[in-house]
């Protein structure tokens, strides 16, 4: 018999009706952003948490998770013992957990419209019930101004069911799918200068990949200076050697997030994660390379 994990695994790994959703909601996420150019590049890199370092979708939602479960169960103490303090606190938290899960889900959407494949199909599904469940937390509220206790607390009692199942897929996209998770967390580069390619190799103005301890390095020269940064993607993993310079910066070809050179920070997401830099130097006609702690 098929675990749960097996038979999620199942419905989300390969091509299904889900992407009939997930696609088109992808497209308008990404039509929206780009159609306030540069103002909704900055919103956009805003959302995936650029300014924070990593994602700004994981930090909001413990807001309404926490204002959710602390309301859900005052919320009860209240109809079983008649406590009106109880209530009013539930009623509070309740509007609290709300604006945080609009503000969380704005945060979401700006995440969910540079994924891919298995992780946009979890992330619909993740999306749908949330929007289930703040629909529910409505209905609750409007209950609640109307004085219908009973009611209210049941559909918030709902609202919360949902969100603990939308909770579960959030995490399975983070922990089992590695959703935007820093690509480069793990690598470990040389700590000593390590010779990776013959200077001659890199003209002025171009690229190239290098290997160095079995760590993949990216390479540019730019008005006439070396920069190397690691060359997976922090975002997606995509190799950073095929994207393309912009000044003194680099722009991956997946998703269009841009380095800077010099110390590999993050310009624009959707990558929130800094890029693995390194020292160089040039001698004895070979580029040498030595990685910076990170």
């Amino acid at each position: 018999m098929a675990t749960v994990p097996v038979e999620l695994d199942r419905l989300f790994g390969r091509p299904n009706y889900l992407d009939q959703i997930a696609e088109p909601v992808q497209r308008a996420a990404q039509r929206l952003f780009a159609s306030q150019g540069t103002t909704g590049l900055k919103i956009r890199d805003f959302l995936n948490g650029v300014w924070l370092g990593h994602p700004l979708h994981a930090a909001i939602t413990d807001l309404p998770v926490g204002a959710f479960t602390t309301a859900i169960a005052l919320d009860h103490l209240g109809l079983w013992a008649g406590d009106r303090r109880a209530s009013r606190v539930a009623d509070f938290l309740t509007a609290v957990g709300f604006g945080g899960a609009l503000a969380a889900a704005i945060a979401g959407l700006a995440d969910y419209s540079e994924i891919e494949a298995e992780q946009r199909r979890v992330g619909i599904t993740h999306a749908m019930l949330n929007g289930l469940a703040v629909l529910a937390y409505t209905a609750s509220l409007l209950r609640r101004a109307r004085g219908q206790r009973g009611s209210a607390v049941a559909l918030a009692t709902l609202g919360y069911g949902l969100l603990l199942v939308s909770s579960d897929l959030g995490g399975r996209m983070v922990y089992h799918l590695g959703t935007l998770v820093n690509r480069q967390a793990w690598t470990q580069g040389p700590t000593e200068f390590t010779p990776v390619l013959a200077a001659a190799s890199l003209p002025e103005g171009q690229i190239r990949s290098a290997s160095a301890g079995g760590m993949s390095i990216f390479l540019a020269r730019v008005n006439g200076q070396v920069y190397a940064l690691g060359n997976v993607c922090t975002h997606w993993g995509c190799s950073l050697s095929e994207g393309h310079l912009e000044d003194t910066s680099v722009v991956c070809h997946c998703h269009g997030s841009r380095f800077d050179l010099s110390d590999g920070a993050v310009i624009n997401g959707p990558a929130s994660a800094p890029e693995i830099s390194f020292d160089v130097r040039e001698r004895d006609g070979q580029i040498e390379v030595r990685m910076r702690p990170y």
